[in-house]
């Protein structure tokens, strides 16, 4: 399996880009830098996207892509929580800050399908074997494992924890790794928890019961505080733990 990382920040600067991550087979999960990231072309081979939920910096260009998108191919499979959707629907793509792409430019023939998935359920798209499990964050949120018959690899909403490691399912292929967010430092452990996020050592704890085959991908730092959280992740000594960086290829 391989996975593009097009953009790992949990904000957005320069050389920053929010949360999108392109697999293969035209699947994306999150759409923070779907449009900005891909170009035209590119965009036009996207068929799926799988929200873990509706916060901007996870959604900013999903607008842009849809628009980009040519008439001619299929409307975009949007996944996510039956909550991701409605926010989608009500505050964004509502004919007001966007046009309403689950109408136009027909009912039949939208720029967007949607297709809601509940924390649990497992369903089969684009060679993909994907599973949604719930993360604790400040609304409702999902990670997805993604499983291609060979190997497994975890992609994680903003979370502010859980153990979601121990409620991994079991039985599918192995597990290659995990990317799992690392927000703020240390020093802002209560900031972190009141919204919903992870430091490095609240990290540290998530993953304690993962085994040393599994590769860790820290993401979703914010803009500032890069150096500062690789050095707190360097000094937890965790031999298969790194920090994710836009541009990444990942092949597991």
């Amino acid at each position: 399996m391989r996975i593009r990382v097009l953009g790992c920040s949990g904000g957005s600067a320069p050389g920053r880009e929010p949360s999108c991550y392109l697999l293969e087979r035209g699947v994306a999960v999150d759409a923070g830098s779907l449009a900005s990231s891909l170009s035209l072309e590119e965009q036009q081979e996207i068929r799926h996207v799988f929200l873990t939920h509706a916060h901007w910096d996870h959604i900013r260009d999903l607008t842009l892509h849809t628009i980009n998108r040519t008439p001619e191919i299929p409307p975009l499979i949007l996944h996510g929580l039956a909550d991701t959707v409605a926010d989608i629907r009500a505050h964004l793509m509502n004919d007001r800050v966007w046009f309403s792409a689950f109408e136009l430019p027909s009912p039949n023939a939208p720029y967007i399908a949607a297709s809601e998935i509940e924390a649990g359920d497992t369903i089969e798209c684009a060679g993909y074997r994907i599973t949604a499990m719930a993360m604790r964050h400040t609304v409702p949120a999902i990670g997805y494992l993604f499983d291609d018959g060979t190997s497994s690899v975890m992609l994680c909403a903003d979370t502010g924890g859980g153990g979601f490691a121990k409620s991994l399912p079991t039985g599918g292929s192995p597990l290659r790794a995990i990317f799992l967010e690392a927000s703020f430092p240390n020093r802002m452990h209560e900031f972190a928890a009141m919204t919903g996020h992870l430091t490095p050592e609240m990290l540290h704890e998530e993953i304690a019961c993962i085994g040393d085959d599994i590769q860790i991908y820290a993401t979703h730092m914010k803009p500032g505080f890069e150096d500062e959280l690789r050095a707190e992740l360097a000094a937890l000594g965790h031999p298969n733990l790194r920090a994710a960086r836009d541009g990444d290829v990942i092949d597991v």
